[in-house]
This record gives structure tokens, C-alpha cells and sequence, in this order.
């Protein structure tokens, strides 16, 4: 048997000529360990076989000794022979650990700016790659593949793991600034009916003066001209040309509506998150016929440090709609902001010189028609097709 695994003895000695006792144990060649002197006592450890040969150089030197066997792995596992949950707990502790490092906690997405990251995290979601996934069944290269597919900002994607903590590195696209495409050759026309209020030409041949009514679709620049030996050349007509013209448009609103909002009444589920499972605390029934569900989670800490163990909450927020009459002021009111958001969306670019309301009241509602005078950009783009 190796001395590794020998049996020991604590011995204390006092009394008599302690010193002298001492001083022959070391010349004995005695090994004692975990060496402690106080006082007129000392004390040591040393192997069990050693003990009759000690015991005797007590007695010559008058030293009372007091020794203790010193407990032993066999000696331990022997009296836990039948402790079944020791080994039990262990085997469940590696299986934990071993389920713990294998799973998906928390996903990371680095490199990410014009890409959004609730679409990066839906796209994965697609692939089957969520929270409380099983990382050895994530196909990485495919995930890759299809978040380059799906979001066009990406220009390179790399997923990768360490421990529970799955990595998102993306490199996003240099978006090239859009240019015009000079080389196909083109007319401009008019977008509206209107008459022309200013032109600024840079290349083509001006078709109609300042001054003149033009109609919807009318050529107004030609990229077609004729050179010096009579061969037609096509170019891209360029130019601005800014002129006064007329829109209308709708809004209508009416006096029975069905508006949704909230009670102010919440219902609360709480479950144990236990590493990415979701186990209720209570009932999980959705008392409300109409409500808008939030979501937070609260992870423990241990030895501050954040572990996989905390409390999942979903908050159910009641809504119920009814049926409501608008005064004729109400009606008024909604009528103005539509005409705002519109003026603010889609006549920001141009001039209002007037307008004019045209008024339909019914028992059921109110039409507004506005009729726009408007100053801007009538000229578009239409490119040429040539036959050969």
C-alpha cells in the first residue's frame, strides 16, 4: 500500500522533558507532520506504524502522549456506503452542468447598427434557434445563410457560442450612394396640368415656354435632337421644371366610431424560469375577452453573478371597445388633424398657394374635399426605348 493512503495518527504530547522527546524524534528519523508547539505542548501527525515506536520514547522521556486515528477516505466512504443521494446529487450536478453548457441563455448580437436587432433575433426564431435551444442541433451555416437572405443590410454573418451564450457577429453592407443613371436616354414630361412657372435646362431641347399651360403627360424636355450631319442622338434630358397646378383630395369622418382602449385593469402570471423553461406559479387562465400581453423576466444572483434561475412574468393588459357619437366639434377636430398629417406627409416638398374646402354633411358623417394650389417640381423622368 502506498504512503499516499497510509493510515495517520494525531498525537499530542505533554508533559515531561518534552523537548528532549522532541529532539529524539528527530533523530529517530520519526516524520511528524502538521508540527505545533505551544506551551508544554506539542503537536503532531505521524504514520500509525510509527505509534509503538513513539509510545516508547514517551516513556524514556516521561511525556504523556494522547493519540487519535486519523480518519481515512475508506473510512469515510464505508460509513456513507448506503448515503444513496450523495452519488445521486453528484451524477444530477454533472447532468446540469452538462445540460446548462449546452443550451442557448442569451443571445448576443455584435456589429449590428442599421440592422435591426428584433428582426435579426425573428429571423433566427424562423430557424428554430430561440432561447432554450440545444446548441448542438443549431445548423450554424445555414442560420448564417438565411439571415444574409432575409435582412439586406447584412453583408456577413458569423454565429458561434461560448458556453450558453450564443454570438451574433454581422457586418453590414457600405451602402453606394444612389446616382442617377446618365447613360439611358430619356425625356422629361409633366406629372400634372398646370402651367409652367420657371425652367432650369441642363441637357436636352425645351419643348414648352414660361408661361404655357401644359397637360398631364405632356413632353416638356426632349433627350431627342438632331446633330450637324441630320443623325437623331438621344441623351438624357436633365432639368427642373417648376410649375403651378391643382390637386384634390378627401377626408371624410364620421359621427359613430368604435374607439378600443385600455381599463386600466391588469392580470399578472408569474412562472420559474428554470434554464430557459417556463414553469407556472399558479393559474394561467387570461381573464380578459380583449388585452395586450408584456413580458419581463428577472434572473437570481449568486455571489453576484447572474444565474439561469429567476421569475418569468406576463402582464395582461384589458381592452374593450365601445361604440361612441362625436359632437359636430369632435368631427371638426379629426377632420383638421387628418388634413395636417397629410399637409405634413406628402406637401412638405411643395408650396401651398391655396386651398378650398368643400363641404358633405350627411346624418351619418362629414366629407371634407380640399382643392390644393400647389407650386413645385412638375417634371419626371420617362426614359426612351429605341427598336433597332
Amino acid at each position: 500500500m502506498g504512503k499516499a493512503i497510509q493510515r495517520m495518527c494525531d498525537v499530542t504530547a505533554t508533559g515531561g522533558r518534552l523537548y528532549s522527546f522532541i529532539n529524539a524524534l528527530l533523530q529517530a528519523g520519526i516524520p511528524c507532520r502538521e508540527q505545533a508547539c505551544r506551551g508544554n505542548t506539542f503537536h503532531f501527525c505521524c504514520y500509525a506504524r510509527q505509534q509503538a515506536e513513539i509510545e516508547s520514547l514517551a516513556a524514556r522521556y516521561h511525556v504523556t502522549l494522547q493519540c487519535n486515528p486519523c480518519e481515512t477516505w475508506r473510512e469515510i466512504l464505508h460509513r456513507y456506503r448506503f448515503r444513496f443521494g450523495i452519488p445521486l446529487g453528484f451524477l444530477l450536478s454533472l447532468g446540469l452542468l452538462f445540460y446548462c453548457s449546452n443550451i442557448v441563455l442569451e443571445i448576443e448580437i455584435q456589429g449590428s447598427e442599421a440592422a435591426s436587432e428584433a428582426e435579426i433575433i425573428a429571423v433566427l426564431e424562423e430557424c428554430g434557434v430561440e432561447r432554450g435551444s440545444w446548441i448542438p442541433s443549431i445548423p450554424f451555416a445555414q442560420c448564417e445563410h438565411k439571415l444574409r437572405a432575409a435582412v439586406e443590410e447584412l453583408a456577413w454573418v458569423g454565429m458561434r457560442h461560448t458556453g450558453n451564450r450564443l454570438v451574433v457577429e454581422v457586418m453590414e453592407r457600405t451602402l453606394e450612394p444612389e446616382m442617377q443613371q446618365t447613360q439611358h436616354p430619356s425625356n422629361i414630361r409633366s406629372a400634372y396640368d398646370g402651367v409652367i412657372i420657371s425652367v432650369s435646362i441642363y441637357r436636352g431641347q425645351l419643348m414648352r415656354l414660361v408661361g404655357d399651360a401644359v397637360q398631364k403627360g405632356e413632353l416638356l424636355v426632349s433627350g431627342i435632337s438632331t446633330d450637324e450631319t441630320g443623325q437623331l442622338v438621344t441623351r438624357h434630358a436633365m432639368g427642373s421644371i417648376i410649375g403651378q397646378y391643382q390637386i384634390s383630395e378627401t377626408f371624410t369622418c364620421t359621427y359613430a366610431q368604435s374607439v378600443r382602449s385600455p381599463t386600466g385593469d391588469t392580470h399578472t402570471v408569474q412562472y420559474l424560469d428554470l434554464f430557459a423553461q417556463h414553469f407556472p406559479l399558479g393559474r394561467r387562465e387570461n381573464p380578459y375577452d380583449d388585452s395586450i400581453r408584456t413580458t419581463s423576466c428577472r434572473f437570481f444572483s449568486f455571489l453576484g453573478q447572474t444565474i439561469p434561475i429567476g421569475i418569468y412574468t406576463e402582464t395582461y393588459h384589458e381592452y374593450r371597445t365601445k361604440e361612441i357619437m362625436l359632437t359636430e366639434e369632435e368631427v371638426q377636430q379629426q377632420l383638421q388633424e387628418q388634413v395636417e398629417r397629410y399637409e405634413s406627409n406628402f406637401l412638405q416638398d411643395v408650396t401651398i398657394i391655396d386651398k378650398k374646402n368643400t363641404v358633405l354633411s350627411s346624418e351619418n358623417g362629414v366629407e371634407w374635399t380640399i382643392t390644393y394650389t400647389l407650386q413645385g417640381e412638375i417634371g419626371v423622368q420617362q426614359e426612351i426605348f429605341l427598336q433597332d
